[in-house]
C-alpha cells in the first residue's frame, strides 16, 4: 500500500508494468544491478529515482535481495522514500556552491551595487526565500538605501527607498540598530497598516511573500546595513537556513567594508597626489612665472632708458624661462591625464619627462628611444613611473650634469636604461635609500 501511495499507481496498473517503467535510470544500469542481485543474492543498490504516475520523480534508497517463491528466485525490493533527505542534501550542496560563487563575485572589481545584486540572486537560488534585498545605512542622513535586490517587482525598490527616506520603522532598520536578526510574520498586513509604507502599498496585493527575515550586515564590529529575505505565507527560514543567510550577510558586509576602505584609500591617494602636484607647480612653474615677470619688467625699464640694447639679455632670460615653464606644464598635465599615456604612447611620455628635467634642473638629457612598443598599457605605465622616479632621484641626489635614457624594444622584451654622471654612492657604506616607483 505504501508503494502504491508513494508512486500513485493502482495495483492493476503495477501488474502491467516492468521495472524499467518505474526506475528512472537507463536500462543498462537497471540490468547491471539485477545481475548483481542474482549473483550475490543480496545487493544494496543505494540511492535511485523512481517515476511517479504523474511523471514526477521521487528519491528512494533501495536494497534488493533474492528469495525463493514456488521454487523460483524472485527479486525482493525494499525502497525507502528519502525525498526530503535528498532535497536537503541538494540544497546543502547548492548553498555551499552559492557561498563559493558569492565569495568569488565579491572579489571581482565590480561596482558595489552590481556585486550585491549578484549576491542577492545567488542567495535566493540557494534558499527557500523568494526575494531578497540588501540595504546600506547612510550615516549622514541616518536612513537606509537599498543597494542590491533580486525577486522584487519592478518599481518596488524605488518605492521602498521612498519609504526609507520618510523614516518608516522597517525590520531592516531594527536589525541594523539592534545588531541581531528580526523575523516579521503577516508582513503584508503590517505594510498596509503603516502610512509611511504608502509608496509600496500598490505592490502588496501582487507579491507572494508574507514573512520577512532581516539580518544585520556587520564586519569588523561595524554595522553596515541589513539584508532582508522574503518568504511565502506559512513559511519561514529553519535553523540551517538562518545559518546560511547569516554567512551570506557576513560575506556581503565584508565586501561593503572593503569598498568603503578602498574609497577612503583612493581619496587619500588623490589628496596626496594633488598636494604633490601643488608643490611641483610652486617649485617650478610659479618660480618660472615670477622670473618671467621680473625679466619682462627689467627689459621694459631698459627699453625706456637710454640704451635699449641692454633689453636683449633680460628678454632672452624671459624666453628661456617661458620655454622651461612650458616644458614643466606639459609634463605635469601629462601626469594629471593618465589616459594620455594610452593615447599618445610611452615614447612621447618619456620625451616630456626628459624635457621637464632639462627645463627644471638644467641637466642635459640625451634620449635614444625605439619606436612605440607593442605592450599592455599597464606595462607602459610601469616603465613611465620608473623613468619618472629615476630622473627625480638623479636631480635630487646625484648632482649630475648629464643623463642618458635608452629605450630598447624587440618582439619579447622592452628594456629601459637610465644612467647619469652624478656622484653615485658607496654600496658598502652608509647611503640614502634609492627608491623606484613601480605601480
Amino acid at each position: 500500500m505504501t508503494f502504491k501511495h508513494t508512486l500513485g499507481y493502482s495495483e492493476e496498473e503495477l501488474k502491467g508494468m516492468t521495472i524499467y517503467d518505474i526506475v528512472a535510470h537507463d536500462k543498462s544500469s537497471v540490468e547491471r544491478n539485477l545481475r548483481r542481485v542474482l549473483e550475490e543474492g543480496r545487493y544494496p543498490v543505494g540511492e535511485r529515482r523512481y517515476r511517479r504516475r504523474d511523471g514526477s520523480l521521487v528519491d528512494v534508497e533501495v536494497n534488493t535481495s533474492t528469495i525463493l517463491r514456488h521454487g523460483r528466485p524472485v527479486s525482493c525490493v525494499v525502497a525507502h522514500d528519502i525525498t526530503e533527505r535528498a532535497r536537503a542534501q541538494r540544497l546543502l550542496e547548492e548553498r555551499v556552491a552559492s557561498l563559493s560563487r558569492i565569495a568569488a563575485n565579491l572579489t571581482f572589481d565590480l561596482p558595489t551595487q552590481d556585486a550585491l545584486d549578484v549576491t542577492a540572486e545567488n542567495v535566493v537560488n540557494a534558499s527557500t526565500a523568494v526575494a531578497c534585498g540588501i540595504v546600506l545605512m547612510n550615516e549622514r542622513a541616518d536612513t537606509l538605501n537599498i543597494f542590491g535586490s533580486h525577486g522584487l517587482p519592478e518599481g518596488y525598490t524605488t518605492g521602498l527607498q521612498a519609504a526609507y527616506m520618510a523614516g518608516v520603522p522597517s525590520p531592516s532598520l531594527r536589525a541594523f540598530r539592534g545588531r541581531k536578526p528580526v523575523l516579521v510574520r503577516d508582513f503584508r498586513r503590517a505594510i498596509l497598516a503603516e502610512p509611511l509604507y504608502a509608496p509600496i502599498h500598490r505592490f502588496i496585493p501582487g507579491v507572494p511573500w508574507d514573512t520577512v527575515y532581516s539580518v544585520p550586515l556587520i564586519s569588523r564590529g561595524r554595522a553596515q546595513g541589513a539584508m532582508f529575505f522574503c518568504y511565502l505565507p506559512e513559511s519561514e527560514p529553519d535553523e540551517d537556513e538562518k545559518v546560511f543567510v547569516g554567512a551570506v550577510a557576513y560575506q556581503a558586509a565584508i565586501a561593503v567594508e572593503n569598498a568603503r576602505l578602498l574609497a577612503e584609500a583612493s581619496g587619500k591617494a588623490t589628496l596626496e597626489e594633488r598636494q604633490r602636484l601643488a608643490r611641483e607647480l610652486h617649485d617650478s612653474v610659479s618660480q618660472a612665472l615670477y622670473g618671467i615677470a621680473l625679466g619682462a619688467k627689467t627689459a621694459s625699464d631698459d627699453l625706456a632708458g637710454a640704451d635699449p640694447r641692454r633689453a636683449a639679455e633680460p628678454l632672452n632670460y624671459v624666453m628661456s624661462l617661458a620655454e622651461a615653464g612650458l616644458a614643466e606644464m606639459r609634463a605635469l598635465i601629462f601626469e594629471l591625464r593618465p589616459e594620455s599615456l594610452e593615447k599618445e604612447g610611452l615614447v612621447p611620455a618619456l620625451e616630456k619627462q626628459a624635457a621637464a628635467l632639462r627645463a627644471r634642473h638644467g641637466i642635459q638629457v640625451e634620449t635614444l628611444l625605439c619606436d612605440e612598443p607593442e605592450a599592455p598599457i599597464e606595462n607602459k605605465e610601469t616603465l613611465y613611473r620608473i623613468a619618472q622616479e629615476a630622473m627625480h632621484n638623479t636631480a635630487k641626489h646625484a648632482r649630475a650634469d648629464n643623463v642618458m635614457m635608452n629605450l630598447r624594444c624587440d618582439s619579447e622584451w622592452i628594456t629601459l636604461d637610465i644612467s647619469d654622471d652624478g656622484v653615485g654612492f658607496d654600496p658598502d657604506g652608509d647611503s640614502p635609500a634609492i627608491s623606484a616607483c613601480v605601480p
